[in-house]
């Protein structure tokens, strides 16, 4: 039986899903009501988005010990991520109505987002390659 670290899960198959759940998510909170004396209700959407994004940060870096091309996955799991970021934030501007600079810090967030995903792909990849190196010592053994 194969373990789920071990398939080979296109970055764009879990964008999609990550999209799909993020949808699912703005839907159930904004079925509930807001906190009228709150002065950042309107931000929902907002921190759904970064939640989505971190999300997807840890399971893109945990399925990619799966794959057989490195390079290629990477390429494609940033561009799914710059892709979640935007689609994230229109879809979180067009639901709750106030852009990225009227919500506070979420621009920070996206950044600090997108740096640490960043480097949690690069701790991957390094982890990646001292594996494949403690390998071929062992094989020379």
């Amino acid at each position: 039986m194969k373990s789920l670290l071990d398939l080979d899960i296109s970055p764009f198959k879990q964008l999609m899903f990550i999209f799909v759940l993020t949808v699912i998510m703005m839907g159930v909170t904004s079925a509930f009501p807001e906190t009228p004396y709150s002065k950042n209700a309107h931000l929902g959407p907002w921190v759904v988005v970064c939640s989505m994004l971190l999300f997807y940060s840890l399971t893109n870096c945990v399925l990619s010990f799966g794959t057989s091309s490195s390079m290629q996955y990477y390429l494609h799991s940033i561009i799914s991520f710059a892709l979640l970021l935007i689609m994230g934030g229109v879809l979180a501007w067009q639901v709750s109505g106030v852009g990225i600079d009227d919500a506070g810090s979420m621009r920070w967030l996206y950044i600090v987002m997108t740096f640490s995903y960043l480097v949690l792909l690069s701790i991957v990849n390094l982890i990646k390659f001292l594996v494949y190196l403690s390998k071929v010592r062992d094989n020379r053994a």
